[in-house]
């Protein structure tokens, strides 16, 4: 064997055994948590029939378990602190923390726990779960979109992006019983970012 023969064959068993490792973690189950600064927690209602009120929650912790070869595995484990809630205005967000709205005092958590999976197509996985919001328990599907899954190095880990949008009545939750002049349905924005190697940033 001639010196460069053998420098390709090196060569080659070096890229082939520098890229199994990668092959290997795609094809198993990713544990995911999900990263804060990477994600939002938004929703939106209307209010006297005419405009839009949005706010977010800025406190959240979650963990993902997504094979992206099983979709179908996929679990959801998602709890929010209600107190957090932030509509950029301070007398409303007082309002909202009270008994009439979320009573964060007697239930300081909204939270949702999947209980099956079921993929629409190669990026849409509808995933079915309870939401409990003022100690009331509803199950919903949620349609998530998977925006992608990024092996980025050893100090980061393994990162993926998920964005669903759905709806909920709130009245289903007795949130602001007998308040007409804001609408029923709250439309719910998640964008979120996990990873294998979490932080502990907070927004």
């Amino acid at each position: 064997m001639t010196k460069r023969m053998l420098f390709l064959a090196i060569t080659k068993l070096s890229v082939l055994t520098f890229m199994l490792p990668v092959a290997e973690l795609f094809s198993q189950p990713l544990a995911l948590t999900v990263r804060r600064e990477d994600s939002q927690v938004g929703f939106s209602i209307s209010k006297w029939g005419v405009f839009k009120e949005e706010g977010r929650f800025k406190d959240f912790d979650g963990t993902i378990q997504f094979d992206p070869s099983n979709p179908s595995a996929t679990t959801v484990d998602f709890t929010i602190q209600a107190a957090s809630i932030d509509s950029r205005n301070e007398g409303r967000d007082r309002a909202l923390r009270s008994q009439e709205f979320f009573n964060v005092s007697q239930y300081p958590t909204l939270t949702f726990k999947s209980v099956s999976a079921t993929p629409l197509d190669k990026s849409t996985v509808e995933v079915t779960g309870d939401i409990t919001i003022r100690g009331v328990t509803k199950r919903i599907v949620v349609p998530v979109k998977v925006l992608g899954v990024n092996h980025t190095g050893r100090d980061i880990g393994t990162l993926a992006g998920f964005e669903a949008t759905f709806t909920i009545n709130r009245e289903d939750f007795r949130v602001a019983d007998g308040w007409d002049i804001i609408g029923k349905e709250a439309t719910i924005h998640l964008l979120i970012g996990a990873g294998t190697k979490p932080t502990t940033a907070r927004r």
